[in-house]
């Protein structure tokens, strides 16, 4: 029987560490077995958290609801901007982000 992964490479998550710190980000990698994920830290309420690499279990996550096309955008340019360490352009852009998330809830 083949174990099939809740989540994908790349997607958004948000849930909680063990210690029931919230955390959102997306998945670097999903373990073997699938009960483990690993994931890239974007936002937490621990700013040691933020920017790092974390292994998650997979009953501590949901995926993040689909987003409009605008936010999804904006979300690929933080990539990026994590990526090459941007430090000025990421505060920007997730500054954008928020707002236009304000807008629409």
């Amino acid at each position: 029987m083949k174990n099939k992964s809740r989540f994908q490479v790349g997607q958004w998550v948000e849930g909680e560490t063990w210690d029931k710190q919230r955390i959102y980000g997306y998945v670097v990698k999903v373990g073997k077995p699938a009960d483990i994920t690993k994931v890239y830290i974007v936002n937490s309420a621990n700013e040691e958290l933020r920017g790092r690499m974390i292994h998650v279990l997979s009953k501590s996550l949901q995926k993040v609801p689909e987003q409009t096309p605008a936010e999804a955008a904006i979300e690929q340019l933080i990539d990026l901007a994590l990526l090459t360490k941007d430090q000025g352009w990421f505060e920007h852009l997730s500054k954008q982000l928020c707002k236009l998330r304000m807008q629409y809830s």
